[in-house]
């Protein structure tokens, strides 16, 4: 029996962090992160924010784990376009175009994880996921450059401009701010000419020895 009330009171905690981590997402999509305070995390969640010091110790420890599992899930997406059967031409046309509109799409969420003023804490997650987005792209570089459809000099700094391009080009459509809505034809338009331009940044010019 104490087994049993070990196991569900442990489920039940489970329940209750994952439930904190999902209401401060939503309420970080809603309006960034000012709106993800300990108190508003707490009602959403509809426990006490006693409880909710209970699992982190602070709102940056919160926002730091929502990241955390939001740029793991995206590499994991990325990582499944990487290893598909694609050519590396169109696994990096794919990759770019997924982030991108995964972005514009959650455009709240997307600016506040990526580009709103936080503690050197969360900067230095944001560096470590930008580092994880960057090796997926270098593995479709490096066999693209392998089979002759990408041409650059240097693997990890051709990795780094792709990975710029699909993350710091977003700042101005995806800024609350300029309170502009952006119909699907503008997003398609938009984020082919981004995966356009990844690509014809790294790919071997006809007539090139």
């Amino acid at each position: 029996m104490s087994y049993k009330r070990s196991s569900l009171m442990q489920e039940r905690m489970e329940q209750n962090r994952l439930s904190i981590l999902q209401s401060a997402r939503e309420l970080i999509a809603q309006g960034g992160f000012k709106e993800a305070s300990i108190q508003a995390i707490a009602e959403r969640a509809g426990v006490s924010t006693g409880l909710v010091y209970r699992y982190f110790e602070n709102k940056s420890q919160i926002l730091i784990e929502v990241l955390s599992n939001a740029i793991q899930h995206e590499v994991e997406i990325l990582n499944h376009i990487a290893g598909s059967d694609l050519s590396p031409k169109q696994k990096l046309q794919k990759s770019v175009t997924t982030f991108v509109k995964r972005a514009m799409n959650s455009p709240q969420l997307a600016y506040a994880l990526m580009f709103e003023p936080v503690d050197p804490e969360m900067e230095h997650e944001r560096f470590r996921s930008k580092q994880l987005i960057k090796q997926s792209i270098k593995e479709i570089l490096a066999e693209g450059k392998v089979n002759g459809e990408f041409e650059f000099e240097d693997l990890n700094t051709a990795a780094l401009g792709v990975v710029g391009s699909m993350t710091f080009v977003v700042i101005e459509p995806l800024n609350p701010s300029r309170n502009v809505m952006f119909d699907q034809n503008y997003k398609d338009y938009f984020v082919k000419q981004i995966a356009d331009f990844c690509v014809n940044a790294v790919r071997r010019q006809e007539g090139s020895e």
